[in-house]
């Protein structure tokens, strides 16, 4: 299989990023953790910072991974909500809040990257089909668009972790803010 280069420098920049920090971090280190040559890593990106939206890709990543391991016996809200605690313990456990912050602040700007918000990212293409599943099961509304619960679901999620980054991680990003986003998930369940 051939190496994908891509991946390796986004996994190299994101392990520099959790032991030493973004800002402390240079792309010259970035090359030498990945072993690649400097036109290489600029090849791929027109800097350190253009790493930032990558953050969604370890994301992605992570929801593939969570998806292979979903109960099927549970019902579909109960799967999204598993999704999000599985998730938040991971970002909780494995990124720091300092890069968090990075990337929410990344998104704000108009010539940034805006990853986050990305409709091709998988993480809106399993919440699709998880709402679509549980809206032809019964167990979610039809009064709103997959597209709309999804978009609504998204935006409750980023507010925790908005949050979460507001207090300098020291609440705990597991717990409260998955109930929270919870509730808003069982705004949409049907009515029986």
């Amino acid at each position: 299989m051939p190496r994908d280069v891509r991946n390796d420098i986004v996994h190299a920049s994101w392990e520099l990023f959790r032991t030493q920090g973004f800002r402390s971090t240079t792309v010259d280190q970035i090359i030498d953790r990945a072993g690649i040559a400097k036109g290489t890593f600029y090849h791929h990106f027109h800097g350190k910072s253009a790493l930032l939206g990558t953050l969604s890709d370890i994301f992605d990543e992570k929801y593939r991974e969570l998806e292979d391991g979903l109960d099927q016996d549970l019902s579909i809200v109960d799967q999204i909500k598993s999704l999000n605690v599985s998730m938040f313990t991971f970002i909780q456990d494995n990124v720091p809040v300092n890069l968090l912050r990075e990337l929410l602040a990344s998104q704000l700007s108009p010539r940034g990257d805006r990853s986050l918000v990305n409709q091709d990212r998988y993480y809106f293409a399993i919440h699709r089909k998880l709402v679509a599943r549980g809206q032809e099961a019964g167990e979610l509304t039809t009064d709103l668009s997959v597209h709309d619960i999804v978009r609504l679901y998204a935006m409750a999620e980023r507010s925790m972790l908005y949050d979460w980054c507001l207090h300098q991680g020291a609440q705990p990003l597991v717990g409260e803010p998955n109930r929270i986003v919870a509730g808003i998930l069982d705004q949409f369940v049907a009515a029986e």
